[in-house]
């Protein structure tokens, strides 16, 4: 036998006692791959239709059907009887001067728009007057006291029309003034674009719009009907005072 058939006899002998030394490792059932599923995508609206948009109500979700809530009537704060002594003292907003009751208790204004609140006590509950000034303006005194109309019903749920209220324009150069004198329930946003509502029967509203000093100013008191009546002769004589500060 030569030396190379005697190194083929020997691998095979081998290989006999040592099986697995025979050829390569055998194949396993399968191969182990670690694989991640992808999360199952999922329709982000399915559940909410809402759901991550910020613009799903609207800015303006408190005029759409169906969607408003109405808060319940407010009770009464600090109701008593008044009679004004018809003394009066001056105030001021930057560029206009007035005059109020001495009775009216003066705070400050609670944002930039409102330059000034006062609370006017009376048998109904105190009632709330704020003065705004809007930059650029904030409408024409048109505009504005159709949208105060839409803050109140009447005693049957229906809307005020064109002819309710008292809407009277008083002129004093280089000023003229709108007073406004408006009764019901009162439905206005609690804030502007929400979707509840005041519902507060019986309230009045007695507003003034100043135009002619530039951008005008809104004198707006809201409260109970008994109280704001109190306070209508005030707001009769309003224009008398106003002057305008170079």
């Amino acid at each position: 036998m030569t030396h190379r058939a005697s190194l083929v006899l020997a691998v095979l002998v081998l290989a006999c006692q040592n099986p697995q030394n025979a050829g390569p490792p055998a194949a396993k059932s399968g191969p182990e791959v670690k694989t991640t599923e992808p999360p199952a995508k999922t329709d982000p609206h399915a559940a909410n239709p809402h759901a991550g948009n910020p613009h799903a109500m609207g800015p303006h979700a408190g005029d759409a059907p169906g969607t408003e809530t109405s808060r319940p009537a407010r009770e009464a704060v600090n109701p008593h009887p008044v009679t004004p002594s018809g003394k009066t003292r001056e105030e001021a907003v930057p560029g206009l001067n007035y005059k109020v009751p001495e009775e009216w208790t003066k705070k400050p204004g609670s944002s930039a728009m409102r330059l000034a609140e006062f609370t006017l006590p009376g048998p109904g509950g105190d009632a709330e007057l704020a003065v705004y000034r809007f930059a650029g303006g904030g409408g024409d005194a048109k505009s504005n006291v159709h949208r105060w109309r839409t803050q109140f019903t009447k005693a049957d749920g229906t809307p005020l029309g064109d002819s309710d209220g008292e809407v009277q324009e008083v002129s004093k150069p280089p000023l003229k003034v709108t007073l406004v004198d408006l009764t019901g329930t009162y439905v206005a946003q609690v804030t502007p674009g929400a979707a509840e509502r005041y519902k507060d029967p019986n309230f009045r509203m007695l507003a003034a719009i100043v135009e002619g000093a530039g951008d005008p100013y809104f004198f707006k008191a809201v409260g109970p009907e008994t109280t704001l009546a109190v306070w209508k002769p005030t707001f009769t004589t309003f224009a008398d005072a106003l002057t305008v500060v170079p």
